[in-house]
C-alpha cells in the first residue's frame, strides 16, 4: 500500500493585536485609598494598598456620596430628579430649603396651600401666594361675575384682594382700578418721549401726537414710557407758595406745604404738577384723582410760569440722570394710591326749584351721593299768597349720572 504523503504549505498568518489603552493620568497612590477613574498609580500594587491581599482576588468597590441640592425660594425637587425646577403645581407653594435636600423617590419642597386658598401661580414661594377665586360678596354693591383673586394673609384668612366687579347694582357704577406706578414704571426708567401744552396754548410739544388740547384752567402733559405705558397729568401755576428748600440733599421734601388737594387760582408763579391717568401699552386708560405737588418757583425769575410749568412737570418725569428729578418722580408717584376696581355710588345732581343758587350752595345741596344723605337748600323763595310746604322729587324724562 502506498503511503499518502501530505505536505503542508507554510502560510504566513498575520494577527492584528489591538493597542493596550493607557490611563490618562499618573500619580501616587492616594493616602486615603480612594482611587480616581482613569489613573495609573505608580508601583502601588502592594498588600498595604490592596487591603492586605498578596495573591488571588481583591475587590475594588465603587464609593459614592449623596449630592445635596439647594432649593431656592419658588423651587422644588421632583421625584427621582437631580434638577430643581420652578414651583408649578397649582395649590402648592415652594418656600425653598437653604439646608438642601437629597435625591429621593418622592417630591421635595412642595407645601400645600391653606384650606380655602387652593390656587397658586408659577413660582409661588409663600402661603401668601395662595389664593381663592372672588365671590360676589367680596366687592360691595357688585352684581354678576367678579374677576380677580383673594390671597391668603399668612395667618388665618383673607389678605390682599384683586377682586374687580364686572357690573354694579343700580345706583352704583364701576370705578376703574388705580395703578401702582412704582411697580409698573418705577423710579429709574427713562421715558422715550413727552408731550405737553400750556394753559394758554402758546407753548406745546407733541400735543397732536398725544391728543392734548388747551383748557381754561390747566396745562396738560403726557410722559411716554414705551412698553410700560404712558402717564397723563396736569400743571397749574398758583399764588400758593411751595417749600423753596424742597431740593435739599437731592431729595424731595413732601411736607404739607408741598402737597395740596386744591389750589386757589391759576395766576401765580408757583408751579404744581399732578397725575390724573395711566394708559397701558394696550391703550386702556385708567383715570384717578391725586393731589397737586409743588415743583418749582418761577415768581422770582424772568421765566413765565404759564409757559414753562407743563414742560417742567413732563421733563422731570422723563429724565433718569439726576437724583433730584428721580426724587420728584418718586414723590409724585407716591401721591397715587393704588387700588382695585370697585362699585362706587353715583353722584346725582339735584335741580331744586323755588330757591336760589345761594341758598343751595349754603348747604351744599346741589348733589347727593346715592345711598347717602340728601341736603336741602337753606330756604325756599317766598311766593305771595302761598305757604311753602316742602320739595318733592319728580323723575326727569331722562336721568343723567355723573362720574365723580
Amino acid at each position: 500500500m502506498k503511503q499518502k504523503l501530505y505536505f503542508t504549505s507554510a502560510i504566513a498568518m498575520v494577527f492584528v493585536v489591538p493597542a493596550i489603552a493607557e490611563p490618562t493620568y499618573t500619580g501616587e497612590f492616594p493616602s486615603g485609598g480612594l482611587m480616581q477613574a482613569d489613573y495609573t498609580y505608580t508601583n502601588a500594587a502592594t498588600s498595604t494598598n490592596m487591603a492586605g491581599v498578596y495573591e488571588g482576588t481583591v475587590n475594588a468597590e465603587a464609593q459614592y456620596e449623596d449630592v445635596l441640592y439647594q432649593l431656592a425660594e419658588g423651587e422644588y425637587l421632583p421625584a427621582n430628579s437631580e434638577t430643581p425646577i420652578t414651583c408649578n403645581q397649582n395649590g402648592y407653594f415652594c418656600p425653598g430649603d437653604s439646608n438642601g435636600v437629597y435625591y429621593q423617590s418622592y417630591v421635595q419642597g412642595l407645601t400645600q396651600c391653606p384650606n380655602g386658598y387652593t390656587n397658586s401661580g408659577n413660582g409661588a414661594s409663600a402661603n401668601t401666594d395662595c389664593f381663592r377665586t372672588c365671590l360676589n360678596t367680596d366687592v360691595d354693591h357688585s352684581t354678576g361675575a367678579v374677576n380677580g383673586a383673594v390671597y391668603y394673609n399668612g395667618t388665618n384668612g383673607d389678605g390682599v384682594s384683586t377682586c374687580a366687579p364686572t357690573a354694579c347694582l343700580n345706583g352704583y357704577h364701576i370705578k376703574s382700578a388705580t395703578p401702582n406706578l412704582m411697580s409698573i414704571i418705577g423710579v429709574t426708567n427713562a421715558a422715550t418721549n413727552i408731550g405737553y401744552v400750556t394753559l394758554d396754548g402758546k407753548e406745546e410739544s407733541n400735543a397732536a401726537t398725544y391728543g392734548l388740547s388747551t383748557t381754561n384752567d390747566f396745562g396738560k402733559f403726557v410722559v411716554d414710557f414705551g412698553n410700560s405705558g404712558k402717564i397723563t397729568g396736569l400743571s397749574q401755576c398758583s399764588t400758593r407758595s411751595g417749600d423753596t428748600n424742597t431740593w435739599a440733599n437731592s431729595t424731595y421734601n413732601t411736607i404739607e406745604g408741598n402737597v395740596t388737594n386744591t389750589l386757589p387760582d391759576n395766576t401765580g408763579g408757583y408751579c404744581y404738577c399732578k397725575l390724573d391717568g395711566y394708559i397701558s401699552n394696550t391703550g386702556v386708560l385708567q383715570s384717578f384723582v391725586a393731589p397737586w405737588l409743588f415743583i418749582f418757583d418761577y415768581s422770582s425769575t424772568s421765566d413765565s410760569c404759564i409757559s414753562r410749568c407743563a414742560y417742567r412737570c413732563a421733563s422731570y418725569l422723563q429724565r433718569n440722570d439726576v437724583s433730584r428729578v428721580l426724587a420728584f418722580r418718586e414723590a409724585l408717584f407716591d401721591t397715587v394710591i393704588p387700588s382695585t376696581a370697585m362699585c362706587k355710588a353715583n353722584t346725582i345732581t339735584i335741580n331744586w326749584t323755588g330757591t336760589t343758587d345761594t341758598e343751595i350752595n349754603a348747604n351744599n345741596a346741589g348733589t347727593a351721593t346715592y345711598g347717602s344723605d340728601i341736603r336741602t337748600p337753606r330756604s325756599a323763595t317766598p311766593v305771595p299768597g302761598k305757604t311753602f310746604t316742602g320739595w318733592r322729587f319728580v323723575a326727569p324724562e331722562q336721568a343723567s349720572v355723573s362720574e365723580p
